[in-house]
């Protein structure tokens, strides 16, 4: 069983997934674990929730549910699920279906009806409320996103890579002139590069050390999506300092400290503490944001006129403070809402739906750090 799976969607991609919504449509959200024993717990989590969206998919819809049935035969494949990162959503409808590796964890949930639930993923694909870090030594570069209390790294085209990737092989007699020694304790370190030479090999040792530091910035310019987000960088002082002078990057803070001296854990921990205050600062300047547009008369934060300001394509920003649902009915010909808890239909996904076709973007408050539960920005 095979489907189409996106690393860390991206705000456009998570657009173009409401372009192919047809029919009855099932998301389904659920955290995963990245590797080691736990992630054994994967495909037990998948069954689980799978069944449930089957059980949901009742009456007319048998090709859905025969599809999904298919899907669920998702459970026995032992590589897909020891190759995961920190959440995993799934979207199926007639004739589509879409898989997302997901750089936070969200809350498991099945959600079964006329639109996809998009609304746990809009802020972190808008990229709001999120820093970026790079890890980078002499020998390797990594990418992680932090969202202030976690941080997982990224895995994409660019990332990770490494300075003998980037930079063209040396010839044999230059091969000559450094060994590598392996990491202490092993794991998934690199190995550390020692090199030797005079005159000429030390020039070209600097020389390559330049163009591995270039391309990095390149690959980072490159496939930085959400290039709004801080650029936290752990590196040596020496590599932080000469990564700069090659860069035109703006670089929010630096870790001083080896990526490859640490243990993957302790690497995350120092990117948390790091982004923390960052996070926080980006959410204070929302809040400021949307308390000076309300003071302007420039902004809502009632749930019937978001959602009317939505549909006519309005709102520049949406902000989301807590991830409670509210339900009911929302007809936009009559541009009637009515709040009902035994509906299945969320109205916040509504209004995420709409201000994301319309090309706003959506923030995603931590939890405790919005002044409203639901607010946005107008355009006009």
């Amino acid at each position: 069983m095979t489907f189409a799976t996106i690393e860390h969607p991206t705000k456009q991609q998570l657009t173009d997934l409401l372009q192919r919504e047809r029919g009855l449509c099932v998301s389904i959200m659920m955290r995963t674990h990245e590797r080691g024993r736990e992630s054994t717990q994967n495909p037990i989590r998948f069954k689980n929730l799978i069944s449930q969206a089957i059980d949901r998919v009742k009456g007319e819809h048998e090709a859905l549910r025969d599809r999904l049935k298919q899907i669920a035969t998702l459970e026995h494949d032992f590589t897909f699920w020891q190759h995961q990162s920190a959440g995993f959503a799934l979207f199926v409808c007639d004739g589509f279906e879409q898989g997302f590796k997901l750089s936070f964890t969200p809350d498991e949930s099945v959600y079964v009806g006329e639109h996809f639930l998009v609304r746990p993923l809009a802020g972190a694909c808008c990229a709001g409320g999120r820093t970026r870090a790079l890890a980078l030594s002499w020998e390797r570069a990594r990418m992680f996103e932090c969202d202030g209390h976690e941080a997982h790294e990224l895995s994409n085209d660019a990332f990770p890579t490494t300075m003998d990737a980037l930079v063209t092989a040396r010839d044999a007699e230059e091969q000559l002139q450094f060994s590598s020694h392996g990491p202490k304790g092993g794991g998934r370190q690199s190995a550390t590069v020692m090199y030797h030479g005079h005159g000429e090999g030390e020039d070209k040792i600097e020389a390559d050390r330049e163009q591995y530091l270039q391309r990095v910035g390149k690959l980072l310019s490159e496939s930085a999506t959400n290039a709004e987000q801080p650029l936290v960088l752990v590196a040596t002082q020496e590599v932080a300092g000469h990564f700069n002078a090659a860069n035109p990057l703006d670089v929010a803070e630096v870790v001083q400290v080896s990526p490859d001296g640490i243990d993957d854990e302790a690497l995350k921990s120092r990117i948390v503490e790091a982004s923390r205050p960052l996070v926080q600062k980006s959410a204070a300047d929302f809040s400021e944001r949307v308390n000076t547009a309300l003071a302007n008369g420039a902004a809502g934060t009632e749930l019937n006129d978001i959602l009317f300001a939505a549909a006519d394509g309005r709102i520049d920003t949406l902000l989301l403070g807590d991830r409670e649902p509210r339900r009911g009915t929302f007809d936009r010909e009559s541009r009637t809402v009515n709040e009902d808890n035994s509906a299945d239909t969320d109205l916040v996904n509504v209004a995420v739906r709409e201000t994301l076709q319309a090309g706003g973007t959506v923030y995603q408050h931590a939890p405790g750090e919005a002044t409203h539960p639901l607010a946005a920005i107008y355009r006009y």
